[in-house]
């Protein structure tokens, strides 16, 4: 197994696990993102100073970076579907805002009021 995939599997593990308590104690969505963001740019600063494990460090943020995104929107669907009791037809364009929200978040720590 490579060093890659094994820094992979485990900052997946950890932003699964921090994913599943944030849920659990319904935290703020700027609480998880930043979170999340903390993880993957801890790793990104880990796999630069040690070159040797890791070719292209960028790639791996961004791979990092979809997993957590991937994972919260998830929980945005889920979420939707259980306030209306049943399954919400998926719509694009909420799609593509609950992206755009989340990319907000990420970059820029906090969504205007």
């Amino acid at each position: 197994m490579k060093c890659i995939d094994v820094i992979e599997g485990a900052v997946k593990s950890i932003l699964t696990q921090v994913h599943a308590a944030i849920i659990e104690d319904r935290l703020d969505d700027t609480d998880y993102v930043r979170m999340t963001r903390s993880i993957i740019d801890g790793t990104e600063q880990f796999v630069s100073k040690n070159p040797e494990l890791v070719d292209d460090p960028q790639l791996l943020k961004q791979v990092l970076y979809d997993f957590a995104r991937n994972l919260w929107l998830m929980n945005q669907k889920s979420e939707v579907e259980a306030a209306g009791g049943q399954s919400v037809p998926d719509s694009p364009e909420n799609d593509e805002y609950q992206t755009y929200y989340y990319d907000y978040l990420y970059h820029r720590g906090l969504y205007p009021r």
